[in-house]
């Protein structure tokens, strides 16, 4: 069950405030799997869900991650989800419960292991791969990955790596293309992932993927894979654009794990 932890600080807290790099100049929210952290009118509910027998329900941890079956990329069904076997859903969406307008900001971790990040981004090379979101119209299925989703700036992922738990991440991170209003729902961030069809376990026990051996962090653990998901908002009044609301909240080259993040872009 998802545990929420909302606090109302007064101006007086600047020092509580500042320990979570939010500014008291502006309302805002963060939120992920575990836990809000809300100021002023602004909040929001960091949503995951996973197709069930009777629909959408909360989304399961502790999934099982077998190599695909099939294509993500190839036939859909009526929610716009792969039908390929294997396939893990990860239906991730935001609220807005707050009374107020408020610019989105997502973020999507995966372990660095397991991900061609930076600097080559060969998506056909990653071991562990996430899908955009999708959205469903009339029977019409399109990508809200740079329509509702913006996950680039020019021609370069908004990304930067990061540490958690002794773990190395990749993190990409998008803003919403809009300010969201109040009681309001944003489009699927991502809808799921899936372990590329080359993972294969030798008999010496090691992760083989694509013809070669992958070499994974110490300490892994096969057993608890993460991909850790975080929001932030902020309020809209005043700002042109989430990019602008973002860096006045919290900073430019914001990392909410707060880890010592590199290779920004």
């Amino acid at each position: 069950m998802k545990k929420k932890i909302t606090a109302l600080f007064l101006c007086v807290a600047l020092a509580a405030i500042a320990i979570v790099g939010a500014s008291l100049a502006y309302f805002t929210d963060t939120d992920n799997e575990t836990n809000t952290f809300a100021v002023g009118n602004v909040k929001i509910d960091l949503i995951e869900q996973e197709r069930g027998e009777n629909g959408l329900q909360p989304f399961t941890q502790g999934k099982k991650l077998s190599p695909i079956v099939g294509s993500a990329q190839g036939e859909k069904d009526e929610l716009g989800m792969p039908t390929a076997k294997n396939y893990v859903d990860k239906m991730v969406t935001v609220r807005n419960t707050g009374s107020e307008k408020a610019y989105i900001r997502a973020y999507f971790a995966i372990p660095a292991a397991l991900d061609d990040g930076y600097e080559t981004f060969n998506a056909g090379m990653n071991v562990l791969h996430f899908n955009f979101g999708n959205k469903v119209v009339d029977g019409n299925i399109t990508s809200t990955e740079g329509v509702e989703w913006i996950w680039t700036h020019g021609n370069k992922w908004n990304y930067f790596e990061t540490t958690m738990d002794g773990i190395q991440y990749n993190v990409y991170f998008a803003d919403y293309y809009q300010a969201v209003a109040a009681g309001a729902t944003t489009e699927q961030l991502v809808q799921g992932v899936y372990l590329d069809k080359s993972v294969d376990f030798g008999k010496d026990g090691k992760c083989y993927a694509f013809g070669k051996e992958v070499t994974l962090d110490e300490g892994w653990d096969w057993s608890s894979v993460s991909c850790p998901v975080f929001a932030v908002a902020c309020q809209a009044e005043g700002f042109d654009s989430a990019a602008e609301a973002m860096n006045a909240a919290f900073g430019a080259n914001y990392d909410p794990w707060g880890g010592d993040a590199t290779n920004w872009q």
